[in-house]
């Protein structure tokens, strides 16, 4: 919170405890992980206003506590189409994650979240229908491009519009 107010944005912050399920997915994932290396079981998150509140408080929170690990997930989306800055620091004798976003990219993570939890699958780490991590990413990309001043295009537009359509089967729930 005192970084970002430094960096005089105005925020959601909230804490992020990672759920023993989801601890035990990514030991499963990563097999050579140890608990006591996993540096994103506890954390906050930022919402900010624009890229540059997410680039300014990166730089702020770089400058006071120098990270462990940056994942920069705007400059490189994962493939499901997540956007974010992810900033490990030492707190308290403790790797913390602080994960940096704007509302649209906080916005799209909740609802495949949402989404996700409905399905019963983990589409945020790319295990589901791929019509349906298809159509994920594609939004991804068309809310980076509009966040971003650009126009979407009508092609862009149409591409959407058939992902969504092959993908209703699955949202619709008469697919698994």
């Amino acid at each position: 919170r005192s970084v970002v107010k430094t960096e005089q944005c105005e925020v959601e912050v909230s804490q992020r405890l990672k759920r023993v399920p989801t601890i035990v997915d990514k030991l499963v994932r990563e097999p050579t992980m140890q608990l006591a290396s996993m540096q994103d079981l506890g954390g906050c998150r930022a919402v900010l206003n624009s890229f540059d509140e997410v680039r300014r408080v990166q730089r702020r929170l770089s400058k006071n506590r120098p990270p462990l690990r940056v994942s920069d997930y705007i400059s490189e989306p994962r493939a499901s189409g997540y956007r974010g800055v992810h900033v490990v620091v030492q707190y308290d004798g403790r790797p913390i994650e602080v994960q940096l976003r704007t509302q649209a990219m906080h916005e799209w993570a909740i609802t495949v979240e949402r989404l996700g939890g409905r399905l019963g699958e983990d589409l945020k780490s790319g295990r589901g229908p791929a019509e349906v991590l298809e159509l994920l990413e594609g939004i991804a990309e068309v809310m980076a491009l509009e966040e971003e001043g650009g126009v979407i295009s009508q092609e862009a537009l149409d591409r959407l519009g058939a992902l969504r359509q092959t993908a209703i089967p699955f949202l619709e729930g008469g697919h698994r």
